[in-house]
């Protein structure tokens, strides 16, 4: 039975375990968010956080089949925060893991035109598990590496 102290507030949970870390490097950015590197955490429960030098956002996504797929679209819809205005945002990126690469389509509210961005990614494994509390500031010193290995290609 869980232990409730009646009369305190209750802390929603809105993340679910991190089942996979995907590391990026963009090589076609949105003017707007100029950031190459980035990590990708996805939960168990359909949430995710994206993390690099300049955002912190998180979100849902429903994959069109498994993350561990050769290829994989995974549909992204960010919740309102301060990266966003405020607002949401709608993300279709498509995972090829034969090449390690990716497209990416971002749709913005009342902006007809999608914005596209692309690169490189690779999964992040080798350093044990994830928390859906990590930061760009614990994160980017453990995957430096990786991020320059991604920049060179």
């Amino acid at each position: 039975m869980p232990m409730h102290t009646p009369g305190a507030p209750q802390t929603l949970h809105l993340f679910g375990d991190v089942v996979r870390a995907e590391a990026l490097h963009y090589t076609e950015l949105f003017a707007e968010k100029p950031f190459v590197p980035a990590l990708l955490l996805y939960c168990s429960n359909g949430a995710y956080r994206i993390l690099s030098p300049g955002e912190d956002h998180p979100g849902s996504y429903v994959a069109e089949g498994p993350l561990s797929a050769e290829r994989v679209r995974v549909n992204f819809i960010s919740w309102p925060s301060e990266d966003w205005n405020r607002n949401v945002a709608f993300h279709v990126l498509d995972f090829d893991r034969t090449t390690g690469g990716f497209t990416q389509r971002l749709r913005l509210p009342g902006d007809p035109e999608p914005k596209h961005q692309a690169g490189r990614h690779t999964e992040v494994t080798d350093l044990g598990a994830w928390d859906a509390d990590t930061t760009w500031e614990t994160a980017e010193p453990l995957l430096h590496e990786t991020f320059e290995a991604l920049a060179r290609g």
